[in-house]
């Protein structure tokens, strides 16, 4: 089963409610005393008598009142509970698919997901529930009430009230659903266009392409607009037909009851209370013109929220083998194929690929060919369409990734830094003297321990970036290396000096690189192209062979 977002009946919520039942029957009370206290003092009668109508409905305003404020009370803080219960929900299903869910959603859309369509749900009891219940409950007890004054005009409160919060709110019910799904729709490409114009801004400035872009964002901007336009104007006719229910139900509740009065079939004392309790109860019945609105809105945030929970994700429960079995490789790759959710072709394609313990593997090809995307496969970060991976003779995605990655060190293409001091950034507990002591193999020895830096690393060049990544590797001990394009920022003598550490260090190492300098230090060359092994094997052999790895290498000579 699917996980999706629970619910859990408040009991603040059914406080409410019932509280909101007693404040609603209490103003059609004092608004019938009223009603009443006007007719009589109309007729005459002794001012004792009009002294205790008004004394009842000061009351009955007082008793309101009160009411109110303790619905508001409750029915609020039953919001904040469930907004606080689902982002924890949320958060707790979002964490095992990370980072594969990226392979659905990019960022910008995944954070709308995360705030706003979970802010939406704050509707879910306050407009979308909470009113028709309330307003149910009460119109089916003012019906059984009025039978006992007028059956006509209880068949009028039950007929009107049926089309206010039944009939109406069904009919427009799919067309809310669907202007919304609009709405969000354009919304969310409006936040990518803009978002990609606000990160990439420099980039367009220095291509002069900033104006271009910019009537680009404008153009998502209008198209958004235009949404709401047509969204506003629907809800619009929605609210006009439920005021028009409710000015056709006053105009029967006068003329019927006339007829009753001349027909002696009504007491006239009671009329003018009926019609004021019908003004009341669809003056209680206003929040129900938002209903549409809001059901379509949290819907279509359940929609969008479960959509990320429920995306499809392996949980591994298996304890991780330690002991390699001497017949078998440590890494087996079968029939593996790979695409991501947003792309019709496989960015890998029937992979083969065997890598023994202790042995040291260089995978190398074009841009685009794959190695990276292999590589976060091989570390479990993403789940494949087509075959497996084996860790010593695991499924990868089977074993617990506490256990798997207390076993593998991993540096992808981007290191993460956080605010904080670089001995923070280290991500270890070892002493001092140890962590200057690495930091000066790779030649950071000019970078004091207490040295702030920010998320951005703004004040550190590229290849210290890199290189602390790789500090944060050589803190620890152990026997697995993946790495992808760890000198990519470095220059020759550092890559030279880091890599000499790295095998020392690595037991097995599986490194994806486009330096070809590096290649004749690695037990076993793998070659891929366009998501494809082309070929593998020794660096010797494979030159000896004159394929593409030969070709490679004398293009780069020449």
């Amino acid at each position: 089963m699917k996980p999706h977002i629970q619910f859990k009946i408040d009991r603040d919520l059914i406080l409410s409610i019932i509280v909101g039942v007693i404040g609603s029957l209490v103003a059609l009370s004092m608004f019938f005393l009223s009603g009443y206290m006007v007719t009589q003092s109309a007729l005459g009668a002794p001012l004792f008598a009009l002294m205790v109508l008004i004394a009842s409905v000061k009351l009955f305003g007082f008793i309101r009142a009160i009411a109110r404020y303790i619905e508001r009370l409750l029915s609020h803080r039953a919001t904040f509970t469930m907004l606080r219960n689902v982002r924890v929900q949320f958060f707790k299903h979002l964490i095992p698919v990370v980072p594969d869910v990226y392979r659905k959603f990019n960022s910008s859309d995944l954070i709308a997901r995360m705030i706003g369509r979970v802010e939406a749900l704050q509707n879910i009891y306050l407009r979308v529930y909470y009113p028709p219940v309330v307003i149910g409950v009460t119109a089916i007890i003012s019906t059984i009430v009025m039978i006992y004054f007028s059956y006509v005009h209880a068949i009028i409160i039950c007929i009107s009230m049926i089309a206010t919060l039944v009939v109406i709110p069904w009919l427009s019910a799919k067309r809310a659903r669907i202007l919304k799904r609009q709405v969000n729709k354009v919304q969310g490409d409006f936040l990518n266009q803009f978002y990609d114009y606000k990160e990439g801004y420099e980039e367009l400035d220095r291509f002069g392409r900033t104006e271009f872009y910019k009537k680009q964002v404008l153009h998502q901007l209008d198209d958004y607009e235009a949404a709401q336009a047509k969204e506003q104007r629907f809800l619009s006719l929605y609210e006009y037909s439920l005021n028009i229910v409710s000015m056709i139900a006053l105009f029967f509740t006068l003329y019927l009851g006339v007829v009753q009065v001349q027909n002696q079939e009504l007491d006239v004392v009671y009329l003018t209370s009926i019609v004021l309790m019908m003004l009341t109860l669809f003056e209680q019945a206003i929040p129900m013109s938002n209903v549409a609105y809001f059901k379509a809105d949290t819907d279509e945030a359940f929609h969008d929220i479960d959509e990320v929970i429920a995306h499809p994700m392996k949980q591994g429960v298996e304890a991780m083998h330690l002991e390699v079995l001497p017949t078998e490789p440590l890494y087996k790759v079968r029939d593996l194929n790979f695409k991501y959710w947003n792309q019709s072709s496989y960015v890998l394609q029937d992979i083969q690929l065997s890598i023994d313990k202790g042995e040291h593997v260089a995978i190398i090809g074009p841009s685009g060919s794959g190695k990276s995307s292999l590589l976060q496969l091989m570390l479990g970060l993403y789940q494949s369409d087509k075959g497996e991976i084996l860790l010593n003779h695991q499924d990868i995605t089977n074993i617990v990734d506490e256990e798997k990655y207390s076993q593998i060190n991993a540096l992808l293409q981007t290191q993460q830094l956080f605010d904080g001091t670089v001995r923070e950034n280290l991500f270890t507990d070892k002493d001092d003297v140890e962590l200057r002591n690495v930091l000066a193999n790779l030649g950071l020895d000019h970078i004091d321990l207490d040295r702030y830096i920010t998320i951005s690393g703004n004040t550190l060049s590229g290849g210290e970036i890199q290189r602390l990544g790789i500090a944060r590797l050589l803190l620890r001990d152990v026997p697995i290396w993946i790495m992808d394009e760890p000198t990519t920022a470095l220059d020759i003598y550092h890559t030279d000096s880091v890599m000499d550490i790295i095998h020392t260090k690595a037991q097995t190492l599986i490194v994806a690189t486009h330096d070809l300098r590096l290649l004749p230090y690695f037990d076993k060359i793998v070659v891929m192209s366009e998501g494809e092994i082309v070929e593998s094997g020794s660096y010797q052999s494979l030159i000896t062979e004159r394929g593409y790895l030969y070709q490679m290498v004398e293009m780069n000579v020449s």
